[in-house]
C-alpha cells in the first residue's frame, strides 16, 4: 500500500526553519517509491509568496494574492488524500498564528483512521499549544524532530515485503488459513 504523508505546521516566509524541516522529510522519502509526500510549501503559489512576501509581518500582501481563498479547500483536500500527517508544532514566527495547523488537526481528528505524528522540540506536555485538549486528541505520538518522525513512520508503515507472492505461495497460504480455521478464504472461480 502506498502511504501518503501530509506535512502540516506553521509556514512563515520570514522563518527558514518552517521550510527546512519539510525539505528534510522530502529528502528522507525521496527514494521510497511506495511513499508520497504532500508538502504545501512545494507548489507555485507558495514559491511566489516566498519570493514576494518577505518582510510582510501583517500579511497584507499575501492575503490579497489572487486565489488565496483556495488555501482552505486545498489544505482540506490534502488531509483527505493523505494516509497520515506529520505535524510540526514548533512556533517559528511568534507574529503569525497557527490557525491553518489547527484546522488541519481538526480534520485529522474527524478521520481517526489516519495517524498524526507530532513534532515538538521540547516537552509537548509543557507547551500551551501542544498540551491543548484539541491537539492532544489529534496527535497520536510525539517526537523531537523531523528525522525521528520519518524514522517512526517508516518503522511502523514501511512494507517489508513489496513483491507479490507467487501462485504457489498464495495457494499454500490459503490452505494454511483454511486448516487453522483462522478465517475463510473465498476461492476465485
Amino acid at each position: 500500500m502506498k502511504e501518503i504523508i501530509y506535512l502540516i505546521g506553521q509556514i512563515s516566509v520570514d522563518k527558514k526553519d518552517s521550510y527546512e524541516w519539510r525539505k528534510n522529510i522530502r529528502r528522507c522519502f525521496a527514494t521510497k517509491s511506495d511513499w508520497d509526500i504532500i508538502d504545501p510549501c512545494n507548489n507555485g503559489f507558495n514559491q511566489a509568496v516566498l519570493a514576494n512576501a518577505g518582510g510582510d509581518p501583517k500579511r497584507l500582501k499575501v492575503y490579497k494574492t489572487t486565489g488565496v481563498e483556495l488555501l482552505v479547500p486545498k489544505d482540506k483536500s490534502y488531509v483527505e488524500r493523505s494516509t497520515m500527517g506529520i505535524c510540526n508544532m514548533n512556533h517559528y514566527d511568534a507574529k503569525k498564528p497557527v490557525i491553518g495547523t489547527m484546522f488541519e488537526l481538526a480534520w485529522y481528528y474527524q478521520n481517526p483512521e489516519k495517524t498524526v505524528i507530532g513534532i515538538f522540540d521540547g516537552n509537548p506536555e509543557e507547551d500551551v499549544n501542544c498540551n491543548h485538549p484539541f491537539v492532544k486528541a489529534s496527535v497520536d505520538v510525539w517526537v523531537k524532530d523531523e528525522w525521528a518522525a520519518a524514522e517512526l513512520a517508516m518503522h511502523f508503515y514501511q512494507d517489508v515485503f513489496v513483491e507479490e507472492p507467487t501462485f504457489e505461495e498464495a495457494r499454500m497460504l490459503m490452505d494454511r488459513i483454511e486448516k487453522c480455521s483462522v478465517g475463510s478464504v473465498k476461492k476465485s472461480k
